[in-house]
């Protein structure tokens, strides 16, 4: 593969990623308020429900499983 072949795959990724992320904004935003307000303390499992939230929000609009 070459440079100009691996640049437009990368392209293409950032702009699926960017999809993802701008329909799920309400999602990522309390995720990352819940990491905020925890990051004190935060720990395995911490602000769960919110990443679920967040993941379930992305692979519907990604219609990709992770």
């Amino acid at each position: 593969m070459t440079a100009q072949q691996h640049a437009g795959k990368a392209r293409r990724l950032v702009l699926t990623l960017e999809k993802g992320l701008t329909n799920c904004a309400a999602e990522a935003t309390a995720y990352g308020r819940c990491v905020t307000a925890n990051i004190e303390t935060i720990g395995k499992h911490a602000c769960q429900a919110q990443f679920q939230a967040f993941k379930a929000c992305a692979q519907q609009t990604l219609k990709r499983k992770w």
